[in-house]
């Protein structure tokens, strides 16, 4: 390396004798090429022009030929030459050839003649010297390589000769590149269309162009500067020009119809349609000047039929709006299809199996025994086969039997009733219904599958048939009486129990018994909510239901609750919650109930959104929020009177709820009477428009100096005038500079005191209050609450809310009289309150039906809704330890696998228990949260305060940090994903294996048939199986597996919705309903407990949710994401800055997908602080109006007479204080005859003034 000598490598480097001019002259000319490459990628960068990029590829490919001869030819350069290298032919003699020549056929092949000159022939003759200038500039070029000594005359010359066949050869294969189109097919390409490629090149190629007169008169010649982006020309025209040239184009266009058709006409050559070129010169062919619409122009009919491009049709179908395609098949609903709420009812164990088969040996007996008590001589016939008359015989002796002591008997009788309810399965199991045809749509087909349409139309007819019997009161009867008996047998006196002398079958027979009777109701009210899907008339067993004595409802609700204290009592719980969830639905009604019962309770919320003249989505605004805004306006433009309130809140409350005892809202209200010696408002944090000393001018003091101290600058703030003050005297008219130092000030007085309204106040502000009070919206929730807050309050006050409708009309002004309608004696025996009659809400009987159902099942219940609310939490805590003591355990169960060669059979079993395990928690889930979301929604639809106790029971049960907990010890995106069912295990398949109708299958027909392959021996397994592999453990089984999702993975999203990864082409149809169900109602209650509660969102902060709820962000579901986004919205604004700015995308989710609102300031957040602050204190207000409603509504359930007691007793000692401070007994005042001391006028001072005295000992 040390004895290589270095070489150079200088681009510029030319040598030239600095004496001679010319030499230096030279030496610059020789640096013309790579100015020129220079100029290539400038222009390209600028212009993206498809024929600035053909010439550089053709200049470079011309440097390639000339890179190539030389090597082949291998001449030296001249001998006076300092530098090495061939010299036969020049580069840059070539070079300069190639551009020279290239330019010089663009100008005059393909280069528009058109000019926005008047004179075309100086455009001509510009052309020319150009053309003239580039030869001369590759002569020049050339000449100075031999001056310079670098070429030889021969060599330079064979450049020249080199450049240009290059030149010429190139723009052939150019003009060949555009004819055939694959000029424009390159630029439809994504590369192109990235990098914004264009040609403004005319693509008729080697065509002679028109005359210059025939060009201008087809286009108009638009200057650069007299058109905007779109083409439209903006340049000023005179009105007489225009109407020139629209009455010359009318002219043109009425020439042009009464010209003889173009068919008739001589041939002529047609112009193929092309769009309009644009120029070079800097102008652009606006389009087609319109005629004032009075004469709008026709088009001219000799245009083709299409003016679309292939490019703008692509560029169409690409911005037409497209259906997002879901990633999962997963429609929210209440439940799923018919045949799997049935399948979800059985279990994967061998109890259910046993049960079904006694039930249908049960049937057999007791149907032949009893078809040959009623037919001696004929044979027995199956039940299909029998006349409705004799099975509703039958279904009424089972009945009857029902209420036989014996126990043996009764069990049959309950056995028979449940195997008629699920179908009479031995005969229809696996058959198809004559009436069944397979051409039905998919949500038929799913809720009647072919095969199973027998067994449900048996099941449907055979429930129809128990309700004509009475059947169904009749096992809730029985329900009833079981469980309570089993409750007294195994209460207090279990212990007594000698369980070593009784029969197993004795301590079996009453969970045998429960669940016989539980799926019997379970199946019927099954078909009557499908009933009632298909007709809404149709029922008759909801009816049954409701009018049960006793409750279905309130029976399942006590059972429940016994659990809170009883968790050994041994009842089938699962299945309870199942008929508890059920029965729900079927009594009050699903989500289009619920949908339609806002509709008919709350018909202005409803005809706004129906109104055609409102746009959509119209935003909404609470009374509340309308109050803030107009606390907001009004303190800064006090003059301004802004559309009154919905509901009179007072200023200072930022609550619907009773004012708190801090603000002592009663203390800083003026009365007008006491007005004077109202105490002023401590803290400073009051409005300056309430102090007892009003401020002259809202004008701030003088600024400081500027020089500040050490002779800095003050900031810039302390010379602008501060916005929180308010404007206090709008602009006057134009005569307000008559008024001052000019004449008196009585007009500025009135002025002052006037009320400013109109033109007075900015029309933005007027605006702002006429739009929000147009959007306010007072729902039916909160004018309930409102009214129990008026009731609260004047109870508060000491007024009697039940005597308050006696008053008369007019009070007179003499407080005897007044003091009459007072009963303040409290000896006289007070009358009984007549009970009140139930008050109907609306004139839909059916809607009215249900919320008499509601309230009905809360009064009853309302003493066990806690213990409920405890069990069900208490199910989710259970079903969050299984699944994290599974995660836990999940390696040592595979290593035990390994391990243990046990026999296939025993593990298969093992693992189909786990599988029924997992199975039956995710029902349970399934069945606790559709409860809870249930009965959250109907208690809101009946009275808010409902709702409100009841998510105060779950926020004091932990509901929160439970589901926080859930979520995070389980994936929820492979929980969803994974289907823990077995088609093989459910009860339409137990059912049509078990039947005694045997259908012909195709491996039953194809069995038939001898083949010589049946000989054969199966084939050797070269690997051990593995036991997973058949669809043994939870998980999918061999038609459940889903290969487009497994292989590149689950379909996720990110925060803002966009697919991580493609998502598969059709929706995934496999994937578990009940962990959807369950996640989407979780969230939903977490955001229904939390929402528009400071106390509550602050504990999602605080348990740091947002780490855990961003896993439901990765779910491609709209209802997931949807609660998700909702609960991250309600805790942002008490998040800081540093947790926004990493999750801004979180916060741009929310603004995509949840519905705004007309204060949508949860981002910025008016007062963060104070809203804080008062957050305990308004949890605590809620909880109490909530509490005092109940002891006021509900007085037999909250103590009865005992609760009343307490209450007046606690309203009487403020008459015992009163009476202790020497203001005399009630007596006296009622007693006096004086008129004087009654009607004296009240001092002021430090005496009482109608404002309460601070006590002592009391704040």
């Amino acid at each position: 390396m040390g004895d290589t000598p270095l070489a150079s490598l200088s681009l510029t480097h030319v040598h030239y004798n600095p004496e001679d001019q010319l030499s230096f002259a030279s030496a610059w000319l020789a640096l013309i090429p790579q100015a020129l490459c220079v100029s290539y990628a400038t222009l390209i960068w600028s212009t993206r022009e498809v024929e600035v990029i053909l010439m550089f590829v053709g200049q470079l490919g011309c440097e390639a030929v000339n890179f190539v001869l030389k090597r082949l030819i291998k001449e030296e350069r001249p001998k006076e030459m300092f530098g090495k290298g061939y010299g036969m032919p020049s580069s840059h003699a070539q070079f300069m050839t190639f551009f020279s020549i290239y330019l010089t056929f663009f100008l005059l092949f393909r280069h528009s003649q058109a000019s926005a000159s008047s004179y075309p022939n100086v455009a001509v003759l510009l052309r020319v010297l150009v053309m003239l200038a580039l030869c001369i500039g590759a002569a020049g070029v050339a000449v100075s390589r031999v001056y310079l000594n670098y070429h030889t005359p021969r060599q330079v010359l064979a450049g020249c000769a080199a450049g240009f066949v290059c030149a010429c050869g190139w723009f052939v294969v150019t003009s060949l590149l555009r004819s055939s189109g694959l000029i424009e097919w390159a630029m439809e390409t994504t590369v192109s269309r990235l990098v914004r490629i264009r040609d403004l090149v005319s693509p008729v190629m080697d065509v002679p162009s028109d005359p210059p007169e025939a060009t201008m008169q087809e286009h108009h010649i638009v200057k650069a500067d007299e058109i905007d982006q779109t083409g439209t020309d903006i340049s000023p025209v005179s009105d007489d020009q225009l109407m020139e040239e629209v009455a010359k184009g009318l002219r043109q266009e009425q020439a042009e119809q009464a010209a003889p058709a173009p068919e008739t006409a001589p041939s002529a050559p047609e112009k193929s349609m092309k769009r309009p070129e644009l120029r070079r010169e800097g102008s652009a062919p606006p389009p087609p000047m319109q005629p004032p619409p009075p004469a709008p122009i026709q088009e001219n009919t000799d245009r083709g039929t299409s003016s679309l491009s292939l490019s703008e049709l692509r560029k169409l179908v690409g911005e037409m709006p497209k259906i997002e395609q879901p990633a999962y098949a997963f429609e929210y609903a209440d439940a799923q299809s018919f045949p799997d709420e049935l399948d979800e009812w059985f279990q994967y164990n061998a109890f259910d199996r046993v049960m079904l088969m006694g039930t249908k040996v049960t049937f057999n007996k007791k149907w032949l025994t009893f078809y040959q008590r009623r037919q001696q001589d004929t044979p027995g016939v199956s039940w299909l086969d029998a006349s409705k008359d004799l099975r509703r015989s039958f279904v009424a002796q089972m009945l009857e039997d029902l209420q036989l002591a014996e126990g043996p008997a009764r069990l049959e009788a309950l056995e028979s009733i449940c195997y008629v309810v699920t179908g009479v399965w031995g005969l229809s199991g696996g058959r198809v219904a004559p009436d069944c045809s397979s051409d039905e749509n998919p949500e038929s087909a799913a809720e009647t599958p072919l095969l199973k349409s027998m067994q449900i139309q048996c099941i449907e007819e055979n429930v129809s048939l128990l309700q004509e019997c009475s059947g169904v009161t009749a096992l809730v009867q029985y329900m009833c009486r079981l469980f309570d008996k089993t409750r007294s047998a195994l209460g207090s006196d279990s212990s007594d129990i000698d369980y070593e002398r009784l029969n197993p079958g004795d301590i079996a027979a009453p969970e045998r018994e429960a669940n016989l009777v539980l799926t019997s109701l379970y199946f019927a009210v099954e078909v009557g909510r499908r009933q009632q899907a298909r007709d809404p008339q149709c029922s008759s067993i909801r009816d049954a239901l409701t009018s049960s004595n006793p409750s279905l409802l309130v029976s399942i609700v006590e059972i429940i609750a016994r659990l809170r204290w009883d968790e050994s009592a041994n009842i089938p719980l699962t299945r309870i919650l199942l008929l508890l969830w059920k029965s729900l639905l079927l009594v009050f009604g699903g989500t289009d109930d619920l949908k339609r019962a806002k509709e008919v309770l709350e018909p202005a919320v409803s005809s706004e959104k129906d109104d055609s003249k409102r746009r959509t989505p119209f935003l909404h605004a609470s009374p509340l929020d309308y109050h803030l805004f107009r606390q907001e306006i009004t303190s800064k433009y006090p003059a301004y009177n802004p559309p009154p309130l919905v509901v009179p809140l007072e200023l200072e409350n930022n609550s619907i709820l009773p004012p708190l005892p801090h603000n002592a809202a009663r203390m800083n209200s003026s009365s007008g009477i006491f007005c004077g010696v109202a105490p002023s408002i401590s803290g400073g944090n009051g409005s300056i428009l309430q102090q007892a000393v009003h401020i002259a001018t809202p004008a701030p003091s003088p600024p400081p100096s500027p020089a500040g101290p050490g002779g800095k600058a003050g900031k810039k703030q302390n010379y602008q005038t501060n916005q929180n003050f308010p404007f206090m005297y709008p602009p006057l008219d134009d005569s307000s500079n008559r008024i001052g130092g000019k004449g008196t000030t009585e007009r500025q007085d009135a002025l002052v005191g006037k009320r400013w309204e109109g033109s007075d106040v900015p029309a933005s502000i007027i605006e702002a209050g006429k739009l929000f009070s147009t959007h306010v919206k007072m729902t039916r929730a909160m004018r309930q609450l409102w009214q129990e807050r008026e009731h609260f309050m004047q109870y508060d006050r000491g007024w009697n809310s039940e005597d308050a409708a006696h008053f008369p009309d007019n009070i007179s002004d003499d407080l005897p009289d007044d003091f009459e309608h007072l009963d303040l004696s409290g000896d006289e025996e007070k009358t009984e309150p007549k009970p009140k009659p139930v008050e109907k809400e609306t004139d839909d009987p059916d809607i009215q039906r249900r919320l008499d159902a509601v309230e009905s099942f809360y009064t009853n219940t309302l003493s066990h809704l806690q213990s409920i609310t405890i069990v069900f939490l208490k199910i989710i805590l259970t079903n969050v330890s299984a699944v994290v003591n599974q995660a836990a355990s999940q390696t040592m169960h595979g290593m035990n696998q390994a391990l243990i060669g046990s026999s296939h059979n025993l593990l298969s079993d093992a693992c189909i228990d786990e599988l029924d395990n997992v199975r039956l928690r995710e029902i349970t889930g399934k069945a606790v949260s559709g409860t809870l979301l249930l009965l959250l929604k109907w208690f809101k639809r009946s009275h808010i305060l409902k709702f409100e106790y009841m998510t105060q029971l779950l926020l004091d049960s932990n509901y929160i940090p439970l589901i926080l907990k859930m979520f995070a010890h389980q994936d929820v995106d492979q929980t969803v994903a994974h289907k823990n069912d077995r088609e093989d295990l459910s009860f339409f398949h137990f059912c049509q294996s078990n039947t005694d109708f045997h259908q012909e299958t195709e491996e039953d027909s194809c069995g038939d048939t001898e083949s010589e392959d049946e000989a054969m021996p199966p084939p050797i397994a070269r690997h051990r199986p593995d036991p997973t592999a058949n669809g043994s453990m939870p998980g999918f089984s061999d038609e459940d597996s889903i290969p487009d999702v497994t292989g590149p993975g689950r379909p996720e999203v990110d925060e803002l919705g966009y697919p991580t990864a493609p998502l598969p082409k059709e929706p995934v149809k496999v994937f578990s309903f009940r962990n959807f169900f369950s996640a989407i109602n979780y969230l939903h209650i977490m955001q229904k407990i939390t929402r528009n509660k400071a106390h509550r969102c602050l504990l999602l902060v605080q348990y740091k949710s947002s780490n855990i709820l961003r896993k439901g962000l990765k779910i491609p579901d709209p209802h997931l994401r949807f609660y998700t986004l909702k609960l991250f919205k309600s805790q942002v604004p008490y998040c800081g800055r540093k947790w926004r700015q990493s999750n801004m995308r979180v916060i741009t989710a929310i603004y995509l997908y949840c519905r705004p609102e007309l204060r949508d300031d949860w981002l910025a957040g008016s007062d963060v602080d104070a809203e804080v602050e008062e957050a305990l204190p308004l949890e605590q207000a809620l909880r109490g109006l909530t509490h005092w409603w109940h002891l006021r509504q509900y007085k037999d359930v909250m103590g009865g007479d005992e609760g009343a007691s307490m209450m007046e007793e606690e309203r009487d000692f403020f008459v015992r204080e009163l009476e202790s401070m020497d203001w005399g007994p009630a007596e006296e005042i009622l007693g006096g005859t004086c008129e004087e001391e009654v009607s004296a006028p009240v001092t002021q001072g430090n005496e009482w003034d109608g404002v309460p005295l601070p006590m002592e000992g009391w704040s």
